[in-house]
């Protein structure tokens, strides 16, 4: 008999499960990438996985296609990952997807990572995530919205946009002039005249670049902080060559680069454009301009060629200098436990849905996203059970089951017991089989409620202000269901 060993806080409605997790031992790490150089992460990610006996494999984004797929299982067959014409199949349970810029570069490619995070696998970082950092103007925008210190900016239309946007971010020159996408310091000009930023502009125009403008923050240096899940990994500081007359402070541009220690101000600034980003894994780049903290951008997929200052991930406190290979092998290291990683969702639910038990008929569910048992829970009318089976019923209709286990949730100071047994639902025209559920005969606000595991099995985000998005209303089932 299975043993869940299930507990719960006074607050209702949310469970939490007892253990001390382990790192997964069958990982499986993929790049989707480009095969012929796909930079220094990807490489030093194969001498990482090769040390630590892992799987990995480059894909190349480009060339590859989805020829097969088990949605429910978690199976994706992927064809010429290797310009071969070779397939290899990819397990949802236990890969992990490192989305590099060639990922989105076309929407051939895009059309891939949107495909793998339907399909539920893990991906360092979403599509959202990546195309916002890719796009210099909603950066800045996200930055704006959410009360991040960054330069003024703004975005040129036409040349009639080209007055009211440098008047938008002070009206003086110099100024930056970027395309709205580029790395490495390309795309980034710097303009010292309203004629050199028309003509500029106009060029730019002519081969249907999207541009916008930014305020001048006269620097020598800026700093690349590595961040993990909002957790810092490691800075380094980037000076500008001395001898050289480039303004850009990128390594591809002939910069210096030493271990930096951010201070509390900077730490605070660093997560918070992180955690606006949206994602897992990123370089936030900023600078120190009269005497304030400014974010300059975040690189989603962010190289790592430089000479660090490691910090703790738990304590936060620097370690001192480290290598680039002792980062990425702290970032396999955490997301090497399951409970750090997460279907990357973009189907929308509501929080009430209609879900369909087999053997029962339709019913009305809550997604309780605040619910981290592994049994969502059934009101039913009648329960016995014994240490193997459960006898049940619901509505006149009579069932007998395997017992899995006993969960122990706590309900407003009392400890329910609850018998586990596995049945099979259908929901968003899929059918799930063996779902873990908790029977339970109290009273409750729902009839059903759907935990996070089976949320996270139907692949979906739940929305808190909308109601029966993928599925049929339904009416309560007594006075209580809310």
């Amino acid at each position: 008999m299975m043993n869940f060993g299930l507990y719960a806080s006074d607050a209702d409605d949310l469970f939490e499960e007892v253990g001390k997790e382990v790192p997964q031992k069958d990982l499986h790490i993929v790049v989707l990438g480009k095969s012929d150089s796909d930079g220094t992460f990807a490489d030093i990610l194969k001498d990482v996985c090769k040390k630590k006996n892992i799987k990995y494999t480059l894909i190349n984004i480009n060339d590859a296609w989805i020829s097969a797929e088990d949605v429910e299982k978690g199976y994706v067959t992927v064809r010429n990952y290797d310009d071969e014409k070779t397939s290899i199949v990819l397990n949802r349970n236990n890969t992990i997807l490192f989305t590099r810029a060639a990922a989105i570069d076309s929407l051939t490619s895009q059309s891939i990572v949107v495909a793998l995070q339907n399909f539920g696998f893990f991906l360092v970082n979403d599509l959202k995530s990546s195309l916002l950092c890719d796009n210099k103007m909603s950066t800045a925008l996200a930055f704006e919205y959410n009360n991040i210190p960054s330069p003024k900016t703004s975005i040129l239309i036409n040349e009639n946009s080209i007055e009211n946007a440098h008047k938008k971010i002070g009206g003086k020159f110099p100024i930056i002039l970027k395309t709205l996408r580029g790395t490495q310091g390309i795309g980034v000009s710097i303009i010292d005249s309203m004629a050199s930023l028309n003509s500029v502009a106009q060029s730019l125009w002519k081969y249907n670049a999207d541009i916008l403008i930014q305020e001048f923050l006269d620097i020598d240096y800026d700093i690349r902080t590595i961040v993990v899940d909002n957790k810092i990994i490691a800075s380094t500081k980037r000076t500008r060559a001395k001898d050289s007359s480039d303004f850009r402070n990128n390594i591809h541009r002939g910069a210096t680069t030493k271990p930096y220690q951010l201070s509390k101000d900077e730490i605070r600034i660093v997560k918070a454009a992180a955690r606006t980003s949206g994602t897992l894994y990123c370089g936030v780049d900023h600078c120190i301009y009269n005497g304030k903290a400014y974010v300059l951008e975040v690189n989603s997929s962010p190289g790592i060629g430089s000479i660090f200052n490691e910090y703790d991930l738990e304590t936060g406190k620097p370690l001192g200098k480290t290598t680039a290979e002792n980062i990425v092998e702290k970032v396999v290291d955490y997301f090497s436990f399951e409970s750090r990683r997460h279907s990357n969702m973009i189907q929308e639910a509501g929080y009430l849905e209609r879900i369909n038990i087999i053997g029962y008929g339709p019913i009305r569910a809550k997604l309780d996203t605040g619910n981290g048992t592994k049994a969502s829970m059934f009101v039913v009318d009648k329960i016995e059970h014994d240490n193997k089976t459960v006898k049940w019923e619901k509505d006149g209709k009579k069932f007998v089951s395997k017992l899995q286990g006993m969960s122990y949730p706590q309900h407003v100071g009392k400890i329910d017991e609850r018998p586990i047994v596995l049945i099979d639902i259908r929901f968003n025209n899929k059918l799930y089989k063996d779902v873990p559920i908790g029977l339970a005969t109290k009273d409750s606000k729902s009839t059903f409620l759907v935990n996070r595991d089976l949320i996270t099995r139907f692949n979906v985000s739940v929305n808190p202000h909308r109601k029966f998005v993928l599925s049929d209303w339904i009416e309560r089932s007594d006075h209580t269901d809310l």
